[in-house]
């Protein structure tokens, strides 16, 4: 065997200063070592401070920028081969690899001190799909692996019972889920750090009691979720629980990371495609591919098309976190989308029919924490709104249920199917922007795509049936036939 090496404490802080300069992760950025050709687990080896053949460290040094690798290394006169030392025991499962993680230091700190300082038993992180949670833990668990027994990484992407995840845990089979949830908490003593992704996919009942029991026991570990929604409630006062809702970079790790992405422009006009995408690195990432594709890479020829692009993993994210809202979350994103612009909780109340006060304000709640919704303060009054890339998404999600509820109701003839036509109103209260506006511009094409020329006679009887009810049940249908029968002559 040849000679080994390893890294001197102050060399892995060059090293580390050399790699975050890359913007890569220490152990989870798949150039790195493939660049080297060496192993992920032998540059897990050197992040840890053990030897590592020469040669391998040679090309992790050189891979990173550090040619001088012995201005890192902890260098011996004899010729060392000895046995590796005792490491921490690391299943990443199904972990994914990661090309690039910008940002994030204060979240990674506030993560930190949670875990190891206030020894957290549950930890959530939350937040919209392509905000780069997945990421986060990743850099996270590198960081903090060495302070546990091990560390354990599962995805429940794939929906599966608990018995399943409680023996894939175990590494052995269980007879029933209270005696494995006892030996789990057995095995906890030891200080584990289990990290759960995808959590939204598992069934709800008995996964809720299992973290409950699990945030409710004595035990030095840390189980991390990852999930789209926050815990529910009850979870969120649980002593030694905590809650992270991640929205996206911040503007300056965004526009470095769209650098790094291809992208070139002035800092203001990074900053400003950053935003559009809500700060989000999945979004920002398909988008700069495309940027690269047709524009060379420029980002100003691209932001003077003025529209925004929604790439189908993005679109399909979205379209998993809105199936999961339950109606009252649908109706608010729906007036947020009709508004086009921040409105105030008070104004919005005004135009919610039949709700009630605390149901909307904890529909908010949960749908700020999962950032679909920004919150802003105007004259000290909470406002709300959705992000450009968010808007787009749902202004498509409110044009599809309008055209099937008409759809509906033309094959009906009756308007029973109207739902959403009685609850909201197809144009901002108090504007008169009618041909203008970026909903009925919307409409006018679905309607030209899908809908037939017979539809015009069937607004008009729409019309007449929605004048024989009461103002209270008809809600806003009987404004918004009248807007459509123009739309429709106009189409």
């Amino acid at each position: 065997m040849g000679q080994s090496v390893r890294a001197s404490e102050k060399g892995l802080a060059i090293a580390n200063q050399a790699r975050q300069r890359r913007g890569w992760t220490k152990t989870s950025t798949a150039r790195w070592w493939q660049d080297a050709h060496t192993s992920r687990a032998t540059l897990r080896r050197f992040w840890r401070g053990e030897r590592i053949q020469q040669d391998a460290f040679m090309a992790i040094c050189h891979t990173v920028g550090i040619d001088d690798w012995q201005t890192i290394a902890e260098l011996s006169a004899e010729v060392v081969d000895e046995p590796l030392a005792p490491s921490v025991q690391v299943d990443w499962g199904d972990a994914p690899d990661i090309d690039q993680f910008y940002g994030r230091e204060q979240e990674l700190q506030q993560l930190q001190t949670w875990i190891l300082t206030d020894a957290a038993k549950v930890v959530n992180i939350n937040g919209l799909g392509g905000n780069g949670k997945t990421a986060l833990v990743l850099a996270l668990a590198e960081q903090l692996q060495l302070k546990f027994t091990g560390v354990i990484w599962r995805s429940v992407a794939m929906p599966s019972s608990l018995e399943q995840l409680l023996t894939d845990l175990l590494d052995t089979p269980v007879e029933t889920t209270d005696q494995a949830i006892k030996q789990l908490l057995t095995k906890l003593q030891g200080r584990w750090l289990i990290i759960l992704d995808d959590i939204d996919a598992a069934p709800p009942e008995p996964y809720l009691d299992f973290l409950y029991r699990i945030s409710r026991s004595r035990h030095q570990s840390c189980l991390l979720l990852i999930s789209r929604q926050p815990l529910p409630t009850q979870f969120q006062t649980l002593n030694r629980t905590q809650q992270l809702s991640l929205s996206g970079l911040s503007a300056d790790a965004a526009a470095k990371f769209l650098q790094a992405c291809g992208c070139s422009g002035q800092l203001y006009q990074l900053k400003t495609l950053a935003r559009i995408y809500s700060y989000s690195p999945l979004a920002l990432k398909l988008v700069a591919s495309t940027i690269k594709t047709v524009f060379a890479g420029q980002i100003a020829p691209f932001l003077d098309q003025e529209t925004v692009i929604l790439p189908d993993p993005i679109r399909t994210l979205f379209k998993q976190q809105f199936e999961a809202l339950d109606p009252c979350e649908k109706r608010l994103i729906f007036w947020l989308a009709i508004w086009q612009e921040p409105i105030a909780l008070c104004r919005l109340q005004t135009h919610l029919l039949n709700s009630d006060p605390a149901q909307v304000m904890a529909a908010l709640a949960n749908l700020v924490q999962s950032s679909l919704v920004t919150r802003h303060f105007l004259s000290d009054e909470p406002s709300f709104s959705l992000q450009p890339m968010v808007m787009t998404f749902v202004i498509d999600e409110l044009i599809q249920a309008i055209m099937q509820e008409l759809m509906q109701a033309k094959e009906q003839q009756t308007i029973q199917p109207f739902q959403l036509l009685r609850t909201h109103c197809l144009i901002r209260p108090g504007t008169d922007d009618i041909l203008g506006d970026r909903i009925l511009t919307a409409l006018q094409e679905a309607y030209q795509k899908q809908i037939s020329q017979l539809l015009p006679t069937a607004i008009d009887s729409f019309i007449q049936q929605a004048k024989k009810e009461s103002l209270s049940t008809i809600g806003y249908l009987t404004f918004n036939l009248t807007i459509l029968s123009n739309i429709v002559a106009e189409g």
